[in-house]
């Protein structure tokens, strides 16, 4: 049991709005969430694609909600068999993953096949560092979402379902393998013109 993010003798994660109840905190998180999403769909954060970037996004996404919205998580996590980055290494790791993410990115827009290779390894990176205690894959997704627009393509990743990216997720930090990540990207990247 998590005893620096949730209540005591509980799942439920510490919050601003004192919900107990695990379900109930679900609830009002996705309707806060999605109106939070939906607004940075009409104005993104600005930033440089770094983890500063990253951290702002997510606290936009869920400053409603938790006190440590933006900051880093302290403890370690894990989903089923996959280990994150250990939290005493985030800033380290972080460091690695964002130093050449965007200009990489960008300077390979002009193919999408190149793109979309180069694209899912930094996805991956980003997947494993996982720095945030809760809503790490949203944050992710709309980091990313930015991103591809500044490399001129859409992120819709309505082109995929849940159970193929968390599959492809799962192969990729598990297994090392991207091919689950790029097949995903290659539905869900797509150019803005022609």
């Amino acid at each position: 049991m998590d005893n620096t993010y949730c209540y005591p003798d509980t799942d439920t994660l510490i919050n601003k709005l004192n919900i107990h109840s695990q379900r109930k905190l679900l609830d009002a998180e996705t309707r806060i969430v999605s109106i939070r999403l939906y607004q940075l769909q009409v104005q993104p954060i600005s930033g440089n694609f770094d983890f500063t970037h990253l951290c702002s996004i997510y606290n936009h996404i869920f400053q409603d909600l938790y006190d440590w919205a933006g900051k880093p998580r302290t403890v370690d996590i894990a989903k089923g068999n996959s280990l994150f980055c250990p939290s005493w290494n985030i800033y380290g790791y972080a460091d690695d993953v964002f130093r050449n993410f965007y200009n990489n990115c960008l300077n390979s827009s002009s193919s999408i096949e190149q793109f979309v290779k180069i694209f899912a390894s930094y996805y991956a990176d980003l997947n494993a560092l996982h720095p945030f205690r809760e809503g790490n894959g949203r944050s992710q997704r709309e980091f990313c979402r930015e991103l591809c627009l500044q490399c001129g393509y859409l992120f819709d990743i309505t082109h995929t379902c849940r159970d193929e990216m968390l599959q492809a997720s799962i192969d990729s930090l598990e297994k090392g393998e991207n091919a689950g990540l790029e097949a995903v990207f290659q539905k869900c990247v797509i150019p803005l013109s022609n």
